[in-house]
């Protein structure tokens, strides 16, 4: 298989690179929480924002149609329809407006992972304790050695009672790519709807949502897209949106109820349902606006290269990292189920804090009752090869001060 030339051109890295609002003088290796914003992203969301605070209540209308397009332009990324795409703040929002949306009946069970991120593991006991829902947990092992390692872990789990899994689609600790459309089939074949927090696939790995058949998605832009903070996506496939309903009833509920378009789509309002659903009031305009522009300044260098190039930084560091005898990778070997993050417990630290004396942004913090220290490094498209020896040379010296 050819190798596109872009992929090792590092002055072409250089220069996009270049066009984002990192400090120069710092490392940010921490796309995994927080992506920063592309020049042209910022800048567009500051010329939206600039128009409608010229006149917020006559300039409102401008703005909406902005978020429409921006919504178009999304879905285009994704492969859904835009009618099936409802704007959400972040993906603990939008698997809120499934979790808690959804009618339960006291003993129905959630079949979820047993490395759900912490909000999401705050709304599974919210739903546990207001509707009855039990929630059942399918332990993955870590690093688990092939994607059936993962499949096995949640048949497991099921019983006639399973009304819904929820998984994500990579894990925030490890950087597990769990198998998306096997796991839909799974939970089909048991009767079981399926949603995946999809915190960090977009702008880290291609997605089609039509063709995964999964039930919902959420989904993060602020992070591996780039976009505005405070903005992410909730889609529903349209033939599961009647299974939902509002968690915030505002100017997007009718007291009226649902209605059927011309095509037999749910809409509310005379408009599609998901995008009433999404409507909780007022809210920021111009970030939601700016989500297109983030896209399109990423579908200017490419899906697939954005990936790969993530996972040839992502090797590089791992083959460092591997030559050091203290760090041991928790992120699978296995090429499908691993991207741009990659996560290591750490022996023989007494710290691991990188920013204060070296500059380096990296998430840190205790994994095992050992003693040993968890690490996640996130490696996108402003990242660098020097930039990662800078981090194991400092990695290396903070160990020889313990």
């Amino acid at each position: 298989m050819s190798v596109n030339p872009i992929l090792k051109d590092e002055e072409y890295w250089r220069s996009i690179r270049e066009q984002f609002m990192l400090d120069p003088d710092e490392i940010y290796l921490n796309t995994g929480s927080f992506g920063s914003q592309p020049v042209p992203v910022f800048e567009s969301m500051n010329r939206v924002l600039g128009h409608i605070e010229k006149n917020p209540t006559r300039h409102r209308g401008d703005g909406q149609a902005l978020v429409t397009k921006s919504r178009a332009t999304l879905a285009r990324f994704l492969n859904a329809p835009s009618e099936d795409i409802a704007f959400a703040s972040n993906v603990t929002m939008a698997i809120n407006m499934v979790v808690l949306g959804m009618h339960w009946e006291p003993g129905d069970e959630i079949l979820a992972s047993d490395q759900e991120y912490g909000a999401i593991d705050n709304c599974l006991h919210l739903a546990e304790t207001l509707h009855g829902v039990v929630i059942k947990r399918a332990t993955i092992p870590i690093p688990p050695r092939d994607p059936q390692a993962i499949l096995s872990a949640f048949e497991e789990g099921f019983t006639t009672k399973t009304k819904l899994v929820l998984c994500s689609h990579i894990a925030t600790r490890t950087g597990l790519i769990n198998p998306l459309e096997q796991l839909v089939e799974l939970a089909h074949s048991h009767n079981a709807l399926i949603a995946f927090d999809g915190a960090h696939s977009p702008g880290m790995i291609p997605l089609d949502l039509t063709s995964s058949g999964c039930d919902f998605y959420g989904g993060n832009c602020h992070k591996w897209l780039c976009a505005p903070k405070g903005t992410g996506f909730l889609f529903a496939r349209a033939d599961v949106q009647e299974r939902l309903r509002h968690v915030v009833a505002s100017w997007g509920y009718s007291q009226d109820g649902t209605t059927r378009g011309e095509q037999n789509q749910l809409q509310i309002n005379n408009q599609p349902f998901m995008w009433g659903l999404e409507n909780w009031g007022t809210r920021d305009q111009a970030c939601f606006a700016a989500v297109g522009d983030a896209v399109e300044f990423q579908e200017g260098i490419g899906k697939d290269l954005i990936l790969a190039r993530g996972r040839l930084l992502a090797d590089y560091l791992r083959q460092n990292m591997s030559q050091t005898g203290w760090a041991n990778l928790l992120t699978p070997s296995f090429k499908e189920m691993s991207g741009s993050i990659s996560a290591y417990e750490l022996l023989g630290f007494n710290s691991t804090e990188l920013y204060d004396p070296y500059r380096i942004t990296v998430p840190f913090g205790k994994w095992g009752e050992d003693g040993s220290h968890w690490l996640r490094v996130s490696t996108h498209i402003c990242n660098s090869f020097d930039q990662i020896d800078k981090l194991v040379a400092a990695l290396t010296e903070l160990r020889q001060k313990s």
